[in-house]
This record gives structure tokens, C-alpha cells and sequence, in this order.
């Protein structure tokens, strides 16, 4: 779990910030490993393509090396996006959890599970604020 986040954070927050952690790690590997190849085939092929287009001119000789930093471009483009597709599985499964835990909750009313649930689907940028205010409910509702 990253340290910084979680630095003064309660126990029973930090607990569920772990679990998420470990159901996502797997993926936020692969997507890293993605981003970490694509922006350099991205950024070689573009600088390359650039001189040699811009700079340089076009000359029928370099048709090959011109191939091969468009195909070096590609790959790079496919990986970029491979790592968004993966980011957005990362993100549903942070939400599938939040939402699976409020449901499973025994210390908070249903009235109250189904407006925690609605706030996390309707505003999914929020959702790790409106689990804390839950955890905290529920934390309080255990004492």
C-alpha cells in the first residue's frame, strides 16, 4: 500500500485501503510494465519521425528506417492505450469492492447503504471519500 497515503490515517481505514491494494496490485503491475514501454517507443519513434520528415526531408532512401519508427510508433500507441483499458479495470475493480462492502455491512442501515451506494455510482471520483465517511459511520456505529 503506498505509505504516503495512508500516513495518519485510522487503522480501520487504512485495513480496507490494503485490501483494495492487494486486489488491484496484479493490475496496476501490467499497466505500469505497458506505460513504462509505451512512452519511450512513443517518444523515439516521434522524435525520429519528426527529423527525419520535418528536418531532414523526405529522401526514397529512408523509406525503411521511416517503416520502422511508424511500426515502433504503433506498437508504442497500442501499449499506451492497452494501459488505459487496464487503469479503467483497475478503477471498477476498486469500485466493485467499495460497493460489495457497503452492501455486506452489518453495523449500517439499509437506507444508509443505498445512499452510500448511490454517491460512489454517481460520483465515481469521489468514491474513496464517500467509503472513508462510511468506514468512519460504520466505525461508529460499532462502538
Amino acid at each position: 500500500m503506498n505509505q504516503f497515503m495512508s500516513k495518519g490515517m485510522p487503522s480501520f481505514i487504512e485495513r480496507e485501503l490494503e485490501i483494495i491494494d492487494e486486489l488491484v496490485k496484479p493490475k496496476l503491475k501490467k499497466s505500469s510494465k505497458y506505460m513504462f514501454v509505451a512512452i519511450p517507443l512513443l517518444s523515439i519513434s516521434i522524435i525520429n519521425l519528426f527529423f527525419m520528415l520535418i528536418i531532414t526531408g523526405y529522401n526514397q532512401d529512408m523509406l525503411i528506417a521511416l517503416g520502422i519508427y511508424a511500426l515502433l510508433g504503433a506498437i508504442g500507441a497500442a501499449l499506451y492505450k492497452e494501459s488505459k483499458h487496464v487503469h479503467k479495470e483497475i478503477q471498477q475493480i476498486g469500485m466493485d469492492h467499495i460497493i460489495k462492502r457497503i452492501k455486506d455491512s452489518e453495523h449500517v442501515n439499509d437506507y444508509m447503504k443505498d445512499q452510500y451506494i448511490t454517491n460512489v455510482k454517481a460520483k465515481p471520483k469521489f468514491s474513496m471519500q464517500t467509503f472513508f465517511n462510511f468506514l468512519s459511520e460504520e466505525n461508529r456505529r460499532k462502538k
